[in-house]
This record gives structure tokens, sequence and C-alpha cells, in this order.
């Protein structure tokens, strides 16, 4: 690849459209193809030499984005649910250890962690979330 700006601007365009689809994956390509045009600076590659190269960078860095999206997917979800830790609530309706709360101007499904009595109208607090079940157990005095 004498042209040694094509692969940088398939990169750029790769970033481009990694931008609008919010995926690691065609970051990822984007990367290792601008790895492919700094080497192309200083090795001049032709042909399948550049697809070589491209495929071998695509075959390395594929699995750190898959690894990368994951890492923040579950960053994003634990920082989320933390923020309503200990927060509290109050019982609408108790059905055994099921209780619907209201949390935030919204009635959510709870589930008590503890063994206690619960009348509609206690409050109580969130010990963690997951998804749209809070977990709940009776503030600590």
């Amino acid at each position: 690849m004498a042209e040694w700006y094509i692969p940088w601007t398939l990169a750029m365009i790769l970033f481009i459209f990694e931008i609008a689809t919010h995926t690691f994956y065609l970051a990822a390509l984007g990367v290792a193809m601008l790895i492919l045009g700094f080497i192309d600076l200083w090795i001049p590659l032709t042909g399948i030499h550049a697809i070589v190269v491209f495929a071998v960078l695509c075959v390395l860095l594929l699995p750190v984005a898959e690894y990368a999206r994951r890492a923040l997917r579950n960053r994003a979800s634990t920082e989320a649910s933390d923020l309503d830790r200990g927060q509290k609530v109050v019982v609408t309706r108790v059905n055994g250890r099921d209780l619907e709360v209201r949390y935030r101007d919204t009635d959510w499904k709870a589930e008590l962690t503890g063994a206690a009595a619960i009348e509609p109208g206690v409050t109580l607090r969130i010990v963690s979330r997951t998804g749209n079940l809070l977990h709940v157990a009776p503030p600590t005095a």
C-alpha cells in the first residue's frame, strides 16, 4: 500500500461509524486500520501483505474490544445500583416476602431480605437492586 493515507482514512471512517453505533468492535477495527497505517509508513505493504497484517491485528484487537465492552457495561450497571443503596422506600402492598414499594414517585417490586413483619406504610431501606427488583430491609437502629 504505497498510499499510506488510505488506512488512516478508513480508520477515521470506522471511528465515525463507531460513534454512531456505540459498539467497541468498529473501534477495534479502526485501531487495527490505524496501526496498519503506521506500519505502512515504515514498511510499505502491498495487496495481500496489507490484508494479512490487518487480519492479524483484528484477531488480536477484537477480544480486547469485547473485554472492554463487558467491563464498561458491568461497571455502569454496578454504579447505577450503588446510587439506590441506602435509599428509603415506603411499603404500599405486602404479599409475604414480596412487596410493592414507593420509590422515586413510582411503584417498584421489592423483596424483603430479612424475616420481619412488614405492614403497608412502613419505611424500609434499599439493600441492593437486581434489574427492576429492589431488595429491601428494615432500617438499622
